[in-house]
């Protein structure tokens, strides 16, 4: 759909139809970068294969815990004369969203590694541990939006158990500046792809 005559254009709406967050364990000797969401790459796993492999999605998001970006850094440095700010030189980037699959690779956030026998040893539901992020999110104009990164979950909120309710549990991310994503250049890479008709 093309903008009307005030410069007005529905086709350009943000309205989501679905999203995925895959996570997968960092490892050092990988690398993240910009050609693998290139907007011209039609099928980004194609690019992403030996990073994240099958079992490695959060699975299903809870339809009132969908991903939702948050920013929390200092307020800017005013000057003397007006009209000029410094922003904040490292606000913290996150990404929250609440999982409703209880599956291995969700308690691993959570918990950590069971040991041999199946059992979790838990300190704490959230770990010191950091992941390769990659998170889609498909609109209806047809967009995609696509994130690459690496992520720290850094809270985690279980749901009330209530009978015959989906019990998810709410994760925070914060994106992390490392050395695998564009050599340290970036918290994450976004991209927007547009499928040709």
């Amino acid at each position: 759909m093309a903008a009307d005559k005030d410069g007005n254009n529905l086709g350009a709406v943000k309205v989501v139809l679905t999203s995925k967050i895959l996570l997968a364990h960092y490892d050092a000797s990988k690398s993240l970068n910009a050609a693998m969401i290139a907007k011209t790459v039609a099928e980004p796993m194609s690019k992403l294969t030996g990073i994240f492999t099958v079992g490695q999605n959060v699975g299903l998001i809870t339809s009132d815990g969908a991903p939702e970006d948050g920013r929390d850094g200092d307020d800017a440095t005013e000057f003397h004369q007006p009209g000029y700010k410094l922003q904040a030189a490292d606000p913290k980037l996150t990404l929250g969203f609440t999982v409703a699959e209880d599956n291995d690779l969700t308690r691993e956030i959570m918990k950590g590694k069971p040991d041999s026998s199946g059992v979790y040893h838990v300190k704490d539901i959230v770990q010191d541990t950091k992941w390769f992020a990659y998170q889609e999110t498909v609109y209806k104009s047809g967009v995609h939006r696509r994130r690459l990164g690496v992520v720290q979950v850094t809270n985690a909120e279980p749901d009330q158990d209530n009978r015959g309710e989906v019990s998810g549990v709410k994760l925070t991310g914060e994106w992390i500046v490392d050395v695998a994503v564009d050599s340290g250049n970036s918290k994450y890479l976004e991209s927007y792809y547009t499928p040709t008709a």
